[in-house]
């Protein structure tokens, strides 16, 4: 190995001293007798990436990278599909020729090639990958912040904050990804069993089966005056809060399809369990504390269509619209959802609505638990 670079004469100490210094010191010695060149350690000082490195290349970021054209290529791909695969999943679109990229990204371009072979639609395919980006941002996200939150010593210096996120990344991660894989594995399951039953409906299976559904739309309000005057950490910890709450109020016959910045969606054919969903969304975020601010909740059923996870039709349009005129802490519903919910809550008329886009006055109702 040549001899090691003087870290501090080349700019790498900066604005460090004393303690802070010699944690600095001490993570470049080591990155570097591990292979990181010093070109790498001066790149990722100016990006304040220093102490991610560790984990980073324990999480497999190769040091022999490829460019979006390269992979293309090895793929059978346009290098515009490709760069609209990495933007569905979430991720800046790259130049064709960002030297960024590893064996991974090769894998899920030929996955990518495969699935295209297999008759899927483009555009379909994309939509599954926004849905699936999504989600594992979710998960990453949550993982992360266990890692963070509960393993690292808020008090650590750089050396050891940084080889402990190592260490974390590295025993973690399997069980991470082993957990996904169980999740997902199960979910569809679910939904796959869901799907037998209706098989018997003519053209059940494809983008025209539509399916009866409750949908449930419960807003936080406020929270776009609250972006407007609080810090982004509190801002993540209210929306941390819903998603906790949605979690709670969701029953086997409840799926949670999505959590939108200040609001979640839930939908079931079961109309009287999404109906007890609603309701206990008020109730479990009220109980949630001041931490969270009151909730809206509007219902409506109808005939809608799934697609890349999520659904689309009349209900869910309606549903969204019924949320923007309730009350704080209350639920709305109109009369389909009542009747699907049957006999099991207390529910006093509240009118008639007249919402844009629809040429009839809607009949909305608050409902509650009884008792």
């Amino acid at each position: 190995m040549p001899d090691r670079p003087d870290f501090e004469d080349e700019g790498l100490l900066e604005g460090l001293e004393g303690e802070a210094a010699s944690a600095r010191l001490r993570l470049l010695d080591q990155l570097y007798d591990e292979g990181i060149g010093l070109e790498t350690l001066r790149q990722e000082v100016k990006e304040q990436r220093l102490p991610l490195l560790p984990a980073d290349m324990a999480l497999g970021r190769e040091t022999s990278q490829l460019t979006p054209r390269e992979i293309a290529a090895q793929s059978d791909l346009e290098v515009a599909q490709l760069q609209a695969l990495i933007t569905a999943l979430g991720f800046p679109k790259p130049d064709p020729d960002q030297r960024t990229f590893g064996p991974e990204d090769l894998e899920a371009a030929q996955r990518f090639r495969l699935f295209l072979d297999a008759g899927i639609p483009p555009d379909r395919l994309l939509a599954v990958s926004r849905r699936v980006g999504s989600a594992a941002a979710q998960m990453a996200q949550a993982h992360r912040d266990l890692i963070a939150d509960g393993l690292i010593d808020p008090e650590a210096d750089e050396y050891d904050a940084a080889f402990g996120l190592r260490e974390a990344a590295t025993e973690l991660m399997p069980l991470g990804e082993a957990a996904a894989v169980y999740a997902l594995r199960a979910h569809l399951l679910d939904q796959l069993r869901g799907d037998v039953i209706a098989a018997t409906a003519p053209g059940w299976f494809g983008t025209s089966q539509s399916t009866e559904i409750s949908i449930c739309f419960a807003d936080l309000v406020g929270f776009t005056r609250l972006g407007e005057r609080s810090e982004l950490e509190r801002i993540g910890s209210v929306a941390k809060l819903l998603e906790s709450v949605a979690i709670e109020v969701i029953n086997p016959e409840v799926r949670l399809v999505k959590l939108i910045g200040d609001a979640a969606m839930l939908v079931s054919t079961d109309g009287a369990a999404l109906m007890d969903a609603a309701v206990r969304f008020v109730d479990v975020g009220r109980d949630a504390g001041e931490e969270l601010p009151a909730l809206r909740v509007g219902v409506a059923r109808g005939h809608a269509i799934p697609q890349g996870g999520d659904w689309f039709g009349h209900p869910v349009n309606l549903a969204s619209r019924i949320t923007a005129v309730a009350r704080p802490d209350s639920v709305l519903a109109e009369s389909a959802a009542v009747e699907a919910a049957g006999d099991g809550f207390r529910v006093s008329k509240v009118g008639e609505h007249r919402f844009k886009g629809l040429k009839k006055a809607v009949r909305l109702y608050r409902v509650r638990h009884r008792g």
